[in-house]
């Protein structure tokens, strides 16, 4: 990132933005790419054609967007803004255009929800049920994933709602959300018929945190919410020699991996009760002190709601306060 600009030079006003098409996709291209001749193949146009756009947008702004390098261009702090704010409007077209091709397929509407794992196999289920029962015209496409990931993609227009948390490090002033009334309780797992389990039936009737240490634990990447908490509760354990990880988002990959192996696996209450009742996996009789944040119900405030994006929030609002 570029060093802010004197104060001298930034201007007094800015006139009313004009921006074409062509100069969206060639501030995204030159975003991503950092090289104007390889932006200007991205949008299928010459060098100087592209050159000429960027230099009519900095002469209408009155502004320089781009710092020219000896081996490719850097945006200045007003470049950094335009490139941020034509990947939304390049997000946002490309939502559009799915919209319109789902009407023109005979459905009434689109609704992209993000969710992380705990909420799946209870809220997220019930309140999709019975939305696409109401709204059978209505599409759905859902993606799982962590909190630190959802939630940008949120901010950026990847997402119309999601079910997460506020990452520590994300300002959450253009979200609207609704808590859940209670966090996530968490549980470990492992395959049923466990050894450590026969073992500890025979000789302890207490299974603690340190009997799990030299264990190999399946846990969510560095950086989610989840992991954050987990090490947390670890540490307040007095557990401080590093632990034998395998990182994974994946709750196939966990539940495979569990089923071939003496691993275990911090997975949400709710989650861990669905996969013990088809017998896939086993609660270990041990307490883990976390007290994960509040779950809860988020979307954009900058973004406009559908009217399939509202109707979905009112059948998952429902089921948050019953």
């Amino acid at each position: 990132m570029s060093d802010t600009p004197p104060a001298a030079d930034l201007p007094g006003s800015f006139a009313t933005l004009k921006i074409s098409s062509r100069q969206i996709a060639l501030l995204n291209a030159l975003g991503e790419l950092g090289n104007l001749g390889k932006a200007a193949t991205a949008i299928h146009t010459s060098q100087p054609a592209a050159s000429l756009l960027l230099q009519q947008l900095e002469e209408r702004l009155g502004v320089q967007l781009f710092e020219r390098l000896p081996r490719g261009m850097r945006p200045t702090l007003f470049g950094e803004v335009m490139v941020r704010y034509a990947q939304g409007a390049l997000h946002e077209f490309e939502y559009a255009e799915a919209q319109l091709a789902e009407l023109a397929r005979g459905a009434t509407g689109m609704v992209r929800i993000g969710t992380v794992m705990g909420p799946v196999p209870t809220l997220l289920t019930r309140g999709v049920l019975a939305f696409k029962a109401a709204h059978p015209k209505v599409r759905i496409a859902l993606e799982v994933g962590t909190s630190d990931e959802l939630l940008p993609a949120l901010i950026r227009g990847d997402f119309d709602v999601v079910l997460g948390r506020l990452p520590d490090q994300l300002d959450g002033r253009s979200l609207d959300i609704q808590l859940f009334e209670q966090g996530e309780q968490m549980r470990i797992v492992a395959r049923p018929h466990h050894p450590l389990l026969k073992h500890n039936a025979a000789t302890q009737p207490d299974l603690t945190l340190a009997d799990l240490a030299p264990l190999t634990w399946i846990l969510h990447p560095i950086g989610s919410p989840m992991r954050r908490q987990v090490e947390n509760a670890l540490q307040a354990a007095q557990l401080i020699q590093p632990l034998d990880i395998v990182e994974t988002r994946s709750i196939l990959a966990t539940t495979s991996m569990l089923e071939s192996s003496d691993m275990i696996a911090v997975v949400p209450n709710d989650v861990a009760q669905h996969y013990a009742r088809y017998g896939m996996i086993t609660l270990l009789p041990v307490e883990l002190p976390l007290a994960m944040a509040n779950l809860g119900l988020l979307t954009s405030k900058a973004r406009p709601k559908s009217a399939a994006v509202e109707a979905l929030l009112v059948f998952l609002k429902s089921r948050l306060s019953a």
